[in-house]
């Protein structure tokens, strides 16, 4: 029997908390957006009592200060935390894929997938600012990241590898049309491709 997410009937990919709340993947991501604001807010904080308490003792500051964060970019109605790009490249491209390309990215770090994270962002920027690629060939691959990226993030034991894999294989080989995207994707393709082919013994 399938879990659904406790806020809408979408299928559960994550527990959280003491009560083990389900959640699906865009409320997962929501959720960690709040505690992440709510990091950052802590940070934000700190480093005022601590200029505080240089100012009124004029002594310097003890300890480092929390760096500022990067501003997420708003791409044609999509915010992007990870995935750097520009109006006049994503114009054209479906938002709704990159945005849970994007989404996905996230939760990978956080969950401790840092290749897989950097592998995905790599691929996707080098498909949207390729020139020897189509509208419809970007379309296609960032519609196929998507799935993939979600598959991704799925627990192993539930993942849909045989998917993955066939869109993998459907993806390298547009790209290999390329040229100019050539080293990104003979470095991550491959590491996108172990990813899913462990759990089905390749």
């Amino acid at each position: 029997m399938t879990v659904k997410c406790y806020q809408c009937p979408a299928p559960a990919m994550y527990q959280v908390g003491e009560q083990n709340i389900p959640l699906c993947l865009d409320h997962y991501f929501k959720f960690s957006q709040i505690l992440q604001q709510q990091i950052e807010d802590n940070e934000r904080m700190i480093n005022f009592a601590a200029d505080q308490m240089s100012e009124i003792s004029g002594l310097p500051p003890i300890g480092p200060r929390f760096p500022p964060r990067p501003r997420p970019v708003i791409v044609s109605g999509a915010k992007l935390n990870n995935i750097s790009v520009n109006n006049s490249v994503v114009g054209t491209i479906n938002t709704g894929s990159i945005g849970t390309v994007d989404q996905s990215i996230s939760v990978l770090k956080q969950s401790g997938e840092s290749q897989l994270a950097e592998g995905i962002k790599a691929l996707s920027e080098a498909i949207l600012q390729s020139g020897d690629l189509t509208k419809n060939q970007k379309n296609e691959l960032i519609e196929s990241l998507s799935v993939i990226s979600r598959e991704a993030v799925t627990p192993k034991e539930a993942r849909q590898n045989t998917v993955a894999q066939s869109l993998l294989e459907r993806c390298s080989k547009i790209t290999g049309l390329a040229n100019d995207v050539t080293d990104v994707c003979q470095k991550w393709w491959p590491v996108l491709i172990a990813a899913f082919t462990a759990a089905t013994g390749g």
